[in-house]
């Protein structure tokens, strides 16, 4: 119990990471896993970057609340 805790750096896991990625894109899985996997990461990162520009470029209302887009009635 008395063994110091190590924590890695941000670089570290950032360099992990890309490691696990080279590794899932390049490495020896068949690929009914790694085109699904690569799908969904590419999916995600499209997501993420809609996200930011919605946020970056949006249109925002002068007493800060977010715009409406449209009005549709739900039943």
């Amino acid at each position: 119990m008395g063994e110091e805790l190590t924590l890695a750096s941000k670089g570290d896991l950032a360099f992990d990471v890309a490691r696990f990625l080279r590794l899932v894109i390049f490495g020896h899985l068949p690929e009914w896993v790694r085109y699904p996997l690569f799908a969904v990461g590419a999916s995600l990162a499209v997501h993420a970057g809609l996200g930011w520009l919605r946020s970056r470029f949006g249109e925002a209302r002068e007493d800060g609340r977010p715009v409406q887009e449209d009005d549709a009635r739900v039943r």
